[in-house]
Formats: structure tokens, sequence, C-alpha cells
């Protein structure tokens, strides 16, 4: 038998359409909507009774806090009292050894006529 032609055109045959259908079908999913939960008398009391106790607490450490500031304020006051005392009674301690000087007084005395005698001389000192 003699094949003279092997490879013959062959037409290519339309096939006929399919309809789409997705390979993989979306599964329904079932999305459950939570319930809201209802408080009860007890959980309501005792969220107000913790509001009540947070609000109480910062208020009173803000009180606090203006308190220390008031006697950190009225503490330098003093100090700063005590530091001008002291000033003043050092200025006048200086006064006091200045006219207790005896080249001064010895001065004073010559200048109203009078003599010092050192044996009737007495300095008294609190």
């Amino acid at each position: 038998m003699a094949q003279n032609n092997l490879a013959t055109q062959i037409q290519p045959q339309s096939l006929p359409e399919q309809p789409t259908v997705p390979l993989h079908r979306k599964a329904a999913q079932v999305v459950t909507v939570p319930k809201k939960l209802t408080l009860s008398k007890f959980e309501k009391c005792l969220l107000v009774t913790g509001t009540l106790i947070v609000v109480v607490m910062m208020l009173s450490v803000v009180s606090m806090k203006i308190g220390v500031s008031s006697a950190q304020q009225q503490l330098q006051d003093v100090s700063n009292k005590i530091t001008s005392f002291q000033s003043k009674n050092t200025n006048d301690r200086q006064t006091i050894n200045e006219l207790l000087n005896r080249s001064r007084l010895e001065k004073i005395a010559k200048q109203n006529g009078m003599t010092l005698s050192n044996s009737k001389i007495r300095n008294v000192n609190k």
C-alpha cells in the first residue's frame, strides 16, 4: 500500500461552546454577628464605683501637689527671712564692735575732756 501523503491537512473543527463554570466555588461564609452583652446591675455599679474612685484619686493627687508646692513656697520664704536676719545680725555685730573700739572710745573721751582709766572700764556681754 502506498502511503503517498500521510501528512494531510486536517481542518480544525470548532468545538461547541461550553458554559464557563468557575473551577472553585466560593463557599458561603457564615458570619455570626455577636449579640451585645447587657451589663448586669452589679457590673454597672462596679463600673460607676471604679470610675468615681479613679476621679477622686486624681483630684487628691492634684490637691496634694498643690499643698506640697505651697509648703515649699512657705519654706523658701522662711529661709529667705532667716538669711536676711542673719545678715542683719552680722552687720549689727560689726557695727557694735566698731563702736566699742578702744581707740574710738579714747578719742571721744578726749573730745569731752575726760580720761580713760582701764581699771574702771568693764565690758558686759549678754
